[in-house]
């Protein structure tokens, strides 16, 4: 089988980007989702673990299986939650695809789970109609994901929109969706799940809120230099495109009437 392409990467530099991510991105990932009901959980392209680590400190009833078709963030991930003594035994990561009928899970979850995972898979539909046959009737299924073309900076960052515009281009190259979560609900829809709830959840910060702008702005420095090499080797872009992209988002964070806008998008539905 041809490996599937990850416009990140699976560097080590990548998976401790990963897990920064989820604690930078925690409060507003969880703002709306709630598993105080639920003991068992599923979640879908578990990654490096970062989200299963905060899950577990939040929910102290949930036991966790991820699925993860990559075996490197599978080790990442052990080796990570390892290391958090209320995360003992209360996970467990498996190698899979998660189109497989035939994951060798359960199929009495009572919630599946997708972070930031499905802007990567091919044919999410086919995931969709996959996982829900692992949630129990009256189940949940949630989702949090990218709607890119969202973007906006102040002032102005001519060079940075075009390479944001080139990033979403190239995942478009490997089969993936940088701007999923404009149609998240119809595909929920489609794949016959039922009472779709679907809530837009929009980041701005300017100077008002200059310590989350700080964060965000570095995060988001972080998130696109972790995509350059992959898109010089694939040809969309030259290095000196970043170079100068890099520059306007340092301007961006020395500028103190700077304003950082972006909306990403959280659904949750039940399995009929």
């Amino acid at each position: 089988m041809a490996k599937i392409k990850y416009i990140h990467g699976y560097t080590e530099e990548e998976q401790n980007r990963l897990i920064e991510q989820g604690s930078i991105l925690s409060d507003f990932v969880f703002d709306r989702l709630d598993f105080s009901a639920t003991q068992r959980l599923l979640e879908v392209g578990s990654g490096v673990g970062a989200q299963t680590a905060l899950l577990l400190q939040k929910y102290p009833q949930l036991y966790i299986t991820g699925i993860e078709i990559e075996a490197l963030q599978i080790q990442k991930a052990e080796t990570f939650l390892s290391s958090l003594p209320y995360a003992k035994e209360r996970y467990q990561f498996i190698k899979g695809n998660a189109r497989d009928k035939n994951l060798n899970i359960s199929k009495n979850y009572e919630a599946a789970l997708f972070i930031w995972v499905l802007e990567h898979i091919a044919e999410p539909m086919a995931v969709l109609n996959n996982i829900q046959n692992f949630v129990i009737q009256g189940g949940k299924i949630f989702a949090v994901e990218v709607f890119h073309s969202s973007l906006h900076l102040y002032p102005h960052c001519p060079t940075i929109m075009e390479f944001w515009q080139k990033g979403i281009e190239y995942q478009a190259s490997i089969r993936g969706d940088a701007n999923i979560g404009q149609r998240i609900g119809n595909l929920f829809y489609d794949a016959g799940l039922k009472n779709i709830q679907v809530s837009p959840y929009p980041m701005q910060f300017g100077k008002y809120d200059r310590k989350r702008r700080e964060k965000m702005l570095k995060y988001w420095h972080g998130l696109m230099k972790s995509a350059v090499p992959n898109m010089i080797k694939a040809g969309y872009i030259k290095k000196e495109l970043w170079l100068e992209a890099e520059k306007e988002i340092l301007h961006l964070q020395q500028n103190d009437n700077s304003v950082f806008y972006y909306s990403f998008v959280t659904i949750e539905a039940i399995v009929p």
